[in-house]
């Protein structure tokens, strides 16, 4: 709609779209949001395809718009907008279970041994849980899933939740020079909120092939809970030209947006195992607490947006945007940890590229009735990855003259490899997930 205009919803995309709005009105728009999400270990022993779903409610869309008619010369109208935005939905479940070789903890005892020794977060909860130790006091350390008495597999599982959002407050000024150029500007608050709760085991197993072969260990749980939250602000710039009756065309710049976040997060590992051999041993567990606090910059890159509107007289419209990000222009900013910060941003930029956004719709009228449809493309932003996400809608709505109502349904799919944990000494457990997000939208608007 960046080239259309005339909704509150371009207050986040290009702010000279309120410059249309011909009288002052207010909307809001309650969303039904459902996610499935399908998930394997690939490499596991026959492991099972998990699903899990998870429903939100939330506000996707809340604003007003006034409107002022100036007598001017050519100027004809000049409006301001406050609205608020959904931009991002994290609320996921996720689990998946199987049995495969390799152990978390030959992750621990290859940092530990790697001249990283033994740190605040991973390697010295390890420690303090018994799951890696320096059992000759050489400054070597040691796992038990090294002294096993076969080929040891071990049954592997993970439960995990996500929940939180991202939206933004808009501060919108739009104005209408002669109904043939649109001018906009507005300053975002954007409002970030992430909680992640994920919990992963290991058991050696009798009942799986080759299970029950370590002689000291029985199973381990890891557990990991972060809460992000914080906020920021941005600009946007807006123009919208129509050089025609049936033609619009729009552009847009949104500077980067300048995060503060805070992160909260603690990690417990509970380790379980016999203190001599199984059978003769005591059985001994013992559990390990790292708790952590660390606030943090981040800084969006640049966003650039172009787009066509095309009106076919009465019958409606069709319209198209593309949008230029370059990822590769993220940049973190960890204040006292220089090294942290310049690892993970040369990490940014040897990933990720820019990509090419594009969006495509239109939409129908008859009468008091609107039809539409449309298709999101998102090109995925690391390098040598071409794979795109898919985000389908459509919808449906009346238009009378002083109350609008919509209703809509937006598709999105993807699909995402996660790995628990990574190692050299053991092959790489990647797990497949597939999400699928279906959202049911109404907004209703009053014009007064």
């Amino acid at each position: 709609m960046s080239a259309i205009g005339a909704d509150l919803s371009t207050a986040s995309t290009n702010p000279a779209g309120i410059a249309w709005i011909q009288n002052s009105e207010y909307t809001i728009t309650p969303g039904l949001l459902n996610t499935t999400t399908q998930s394997r270990l690939l490499d596991g022993l026959d492991a099972p395809l998990l699903e899990d779903q998870r429903g939100t409610f939330n506000i996707q869309n809340l604003g007003m718009v006034f409107v002022s008619k100036p007598q001017t010369g050519k100027w004809r109208g000049a409006n301001f907008a406050i609205t608020f935005n959904h931009l991002g939905n994290f609320n996921r479940e996720f689990s998946f279970e199987g049995v495969s070789y390799g152990s978390l903890t030959q992750r621990y005892k290859e940092l530990a041994n790697s001249g990283l020794g033994l740190d605040d977060y991973e390697t010295s909860l390890a420690n303090d849980a018994s799951a890696i130790y320096d059992f000759e006091d050489d400054g070597v350390f040691e796992i038990d899933y090294d002294i096993p008495t076969q080929t040891p597999y071990l049954f592997k599982e993970q439960f995990g939740t996500t929940r939180g959002s991202m939206s933004e407050l808009s501060f919108s000024l739009g104005a209408n020079y002669d109904d043939k150029v649109m001018f906009g500007f507005s300053v975002g608050v954007p409002f970030f909120s992430f909680t992640s709760d994920k919990t992963y085991q290991e058991e050696d197993d009798t009942n799986i092939p080759n299970g029950g072969a370590i002689p000291y260990f029985t199973d381990l749980q890891l557990r990991e809970e972060l809460v992000t939250t914080g906020g920021g602000v941005n600009a946007k710039f807006g123009i919208i030209l129509r050089p025609h009756q049936h033609f619009r065309i729009g552009a847009a710049v949104h500077t980067p947006t300048v995060y503060t976040l805070n992160d909260n997060y603690e990690t417990t590992l509970t380790y379980n195992y016999y203190e001599d051999a199984k059978e003769e041993g005591a059985f001994l567990g013992k559990t390990a607490n790292s708790p952590g606090n660390f606030e943090y910059r981040l800084n969006t890159p640049w966003r650039v947006m172009g787009g066509l509107g095309i009106f076919l007289g009465s019958y409606g419209f069709l319209s198209g945007e593309v949008e230029f990000v370059d990822y590769s222009k993220s940049g973190f900013r960890y204040d006292g940890f220089e090294d942290a910060e310049n690892a993970v941003n040369r990490t940014i930029r040897d990933e990720l590229g820019d990509v090419l956004n594009v969006r495509v719709g239109g939409e129908i009228a008859y009468d008091i009735f609107r039809f539409r449809a449309g298709l999101n493309r998102l090109p995925s932003p690391y390098l040598n990855d071409d794979s795109s996400r898919f985000i389908l809608s459509g919808g449906m709505g009346l238009r009378m003259n002083k109350f609008y109502l919509d209703f809509a349904y937006r598709h999105t799919k993807q699909e995402e490899r996660y790995y628990p944990y990574l190692t050299d000494e053991a092959p790489i457990q990647e797990v497949l997930s597939e999400f699928s997000t279906g959202s049911l939208l109404m907004t209703m608007g009053f014009k007064f």
